[in-house]
């Protein structure tokens, strides 16, 4: 008896271990709604035989991915004789994108309602097997699945990605390269955002000027910055992603956005321009003037164009952001809105838009905007993308229009995703994994009755500060696999934990697509520090990863030393440090610059002082480089109570209400800093150069006023210490220096809590 249990204890243990290893294969994105696992594998062999309809595209899909990497070539059967059979089947599938795949030892069941169900139902098929099937030549491994049973259908007909290539162009075959991975997470609406103030994209025949004018802008260097779609390259993108079952929206930006397309052909703006495409990021006060009858036959011929190349129902009109102080100024428009009784300018622009919907109406399409459009009155058949939080689409879907939620704070995918000390320049904002994974578009507040009008979500991606393609890829992935997931799976169905668990599998995927990822750095402390007597640095990532790092100041491989523990500094030294995932890739590196040292010494009074600095400036030049400042003979000289008061000094605007124009000039700012307790402190500024006791501090010169990410700490004894500030007035990445916060900024400092708040620090001059 005792023997018999003992197997039996044994046979269940085995058994468990077996649905183990078959579950840690289970690693599919977006995760299915309903797996049944069940004993056994099914292996490929050579010459299997697979049954589709009319031998379909996912047949296809799942043939070239086998005869790619694995070197399995399969071959046509009959749905009586195939170890592979695809079925068209509505009555055991209803879902238009929904599949019913049986896997067991001898047999791969595959079952949909429609061609797209059949196609998804493939790519999980796909994910099933070694992550190296997405590789471009032959790789040796175990060509075998689990057995399973998967019941799935996705929880939102509206899964989308929109990718902004108006401020920066992204290549056609790097856009292709994102519909291939879309594809594989059952991501179904690509918003191709092809037109705004900074770039024109899309070419028109009719009006050539567009791409010619609109399509170039002055770059940071002073050369063109340039870069559209023929309408060949557009169609062959169309029909590329129509075969990964993904529908392209287009959006053609009105009323506002439109300074490029107003540079080319400036008789449709208000005031006539002349204009430019603009050099700089943000919001444009010239926009369509809706007075004007021939704006809508100047659209109207446009979109005769863009609708032939997009067969989706949609297109998307924009509407955001639309300043109405040109309108307010026109006699003309004065004169419509008094004729149509129009209360205000947001029933202007929803009159402008309301005019747009007939248009393309006529057409056969379906209008898109944002949640702008909702101002003044909505059109009718509008459907509504919520971006200013949830509360358009709330309010529209309580009022029985159809809504895409894409708030900003959750699902614009230009922001942070861990700390900016670690990253490229962004924005703004930080929007991690987590959060992304957690969103859910149902609010709360629309009512039960009406929650069929939210059809889904998406991710967008603004490109202001995506300077390289890589950079797209990056802020894209991985948090498209979280819009992925939480458009196709229920919400009881979702587990943050095993979406992580399962990312170790897909991004050896995305490795096989040359997908250039973000992976989580080593957080915590700044990246220039100076200490009295040592310092202990602790660090965190905001997902599990592996951290290792050098002191010595060599580049950190996967046999460095382990992070485990706060790391205890004593000397002068440079630390480097990086996450390595599972499977041995390695991220970015990050040096932090450590630096022993007295504390600062300062005044200990200052007489006949007040509160502010000595300001030497002048208004001319253009300066990139602090070194420029030398040729300079002529200064000016006057005092300010805090440095953004340069700004008013030196004019920065080309009418005296619009974007800034051509910056010039500079500042040099001297003066006091006072530290009113001893202590180590954290100091922030933008400037180009910040100088204290004649030391430089911080160094910002040639890089991207916004989020620098060079913060120091500096240990002080207190008093007032002698400061130079450098501010060079230019516009580097979009960015324009006024843009900028120029004072310097200080909290105390603390190794184990690095979250204190950054406050003015008091300054003085004598």
């Amino acid at each position: 008896m005792k023997r018999i249990t003992s197997y039996f204890i044994l046979f269940a243990a085995l058994l468990f271990m077996n649905r183990q290893v078959a579950s840690s294969m289970i690693n599919v994105v977006p995760r299915p709604n309903y797996v049944k696992e069940t004993a056994g594998i099914f292996a490929f062999r050579q010459s299997m035989q697979v049954y589709s309809p009319k031998h379909s595209g996912a047949a296809a899909l799942l043939e070239r991915k086998l005869s790619t990497a694995a070197g399995i070539h399969l071959l046509p059967g009959s749905n009586k004789h195939s170890a592979i059979e695809m079925v068209i089947d509505t009555n055991a599938v209803q879902s238009p994108e929904g599949y019913q795949l049986n896997v067991t030892p001898r047999r791969i069941l595959l079952q949909a309602a429609t061609e797209t169900g059949l196609y998804y139902g493939v790519q999980t098929l796909l994910q099933l097997l070694p992550p190296q099937i997405e590789s471009r030549q032959l790789v040796k491994a175990s060509w075998r699945v689990p057995c399973v049973l998967i019941k799935d259908a996705p929880a939102f007909t509206y899964r989308g990605i929109m990718l902004d290539v108006c401020r920066h162009f992204l290549p056609a075959e790097r856009i292709k390269k994102i519909l291939d991975v879309m594809a594989m997470y059952k991501m179904n609406r690509f918003h191709w955002h092809l037109t705004d103030d900074q770039g024109w994209r899309i070419q028109i025949k009719r009006y050539p000027k567009l791409t010619q004018i609109g399509g170039t802008r002055v770059g940071d260097n002073g050369k063109p910055y340039s870069g559209y779609y023929t309408q060949d390259q557009i169609r062959d993108i169309v029909k590329y992603a129509a075969a990964r079952h993904i529908e392209v929206i287009p959006e053609i930006e009105m009323p506002g956005h439109a300074m490029a397309a107003l540079a080319a052909y400036p008789q449709y703006s208000n005031t006539g321009g002349p204009f430019k495409p603009r050099t700089v990021w943000g919001v444009e006060n010239n926009v369509y003037n809706p007075a004007n009858d021939s704006t809508y036959s100047f659209l109207s011929h446009i979109l005769d164009e863009v609708c032939a190349l997009f067969p989706s129902k949609y297109i998307h009109i924009g509407g955001d952001e639309c300043p109405k102080i040109r309108w307010k100024e026109s006699p003309q428009c004065q004169l419509l809105m008094k004729k149509e009784g129009l209360k205000s300018t947001e029933e202007l622009q929803s009159y402008f838009v309301k005019r747009m919907e007939k248009i393309l109406e006529k057409k056969g399409k379906k209008i898109i905007g944002w949640d702008e459009i909702l101002e003044g009155g909505i059109a009718p058949s509008a459907t509504i993308m919520s971006w200013r939080g949830e509360q358009g689409g709330i309010d529209a879907a309580n009022a029985g229009h159809d809504v895409i939620m894409t708030p900003d704070s959750v699902l614009y995918l230009d922001h942070y995703q861990g700390s900016p000390l670690c990253e490229p320049a962004k924005i703004g904002g930080l929007t991690t994994l987590q959060q992304v994974y957690a969103y859910h578009p149902i609010p709360k507040a629309i009512s039960p009755a009406m929650a069929h009008h939210v059809l889904g979500l998406q991710g967008n991606l603004w490109s202001e500060y995506l300077y390289t393609p890589n950079l797209f890829e990056y802020s894209l992935f991985p948090r498209a696999l979280a819009v992925a997931e939480v458009g196709w799976t229920q919400p009881q169905n979702k587990d943050v934990k095993d979406f992580i668990r399962r990312l170790e599998d897909q991004q050896i995927r995305l490795d096989e697509h040359h997908i250039d990822y973000y992976i989580p750095m080593p957080e915590g402390n700044l990246n220039y520090m100076e200490f009295a007597d040592s310092l202990r640095l602790p660090f965190t990532t905001n997902r599990p990863v592996k951290v290792v790092y050098t002191i010595n100041g060599t580049i950190p491989t996967v046999h460095s030393t382990t992070y485990k523990a706060p790391i205890l500094i004593t000397k002068i030294t440079t630390l480097k440090l990086r996450s390595i995932l599972p499977q041995g890739k390695m991220s970015a590196t990050r040096t932090i610059h450590l630096t022993k040292t007295h504390p600062v010494k300062g005044i200990s009074t200052l007489s006949q002082s007040q509160q502010g600095l000595r300001m030497r400036y002048t208004r001319k030049g253009y300066y990139v480089k602090v070194d420029q400042l030398k040729g300079v003979r002529q200064w000016k000289d006057t005092i300010v109570s805090q440095p953004n008061e340069f700004f008013t000094v030196v004019p920065i605007y080309k009418d005296g209400k619009s974007y800034p124009g051509e910056p010039r000039g500079a500042g040099i700012f001297t003066g006091y800093l006072y530290i009113s307790q001893p202590g180590t402190y954290r100091l922030h500024c933008d400037a180009d150069e910040l100088y204290i006791n004649g030391k430089l501090m911080i160094n910002n010169t040639g890089i991207i006023k916004r989020s620098v990410p060079t913060d120091v700490t500096v240990p002080f004894q207190g008093g007032y210490y002698p400061i130079k500030m450098i501010v060079l007035n230019n516009i580097l990445g979009g960015v324009p220096a006024s843009w900028a916060d120029f004072r310097i900024k200080i909290a105390k400092w603390d190794s184990s809590n690095t979250s204190g708040e950054l406050l003015p620090a008091p300054v003085f001059v004598r």
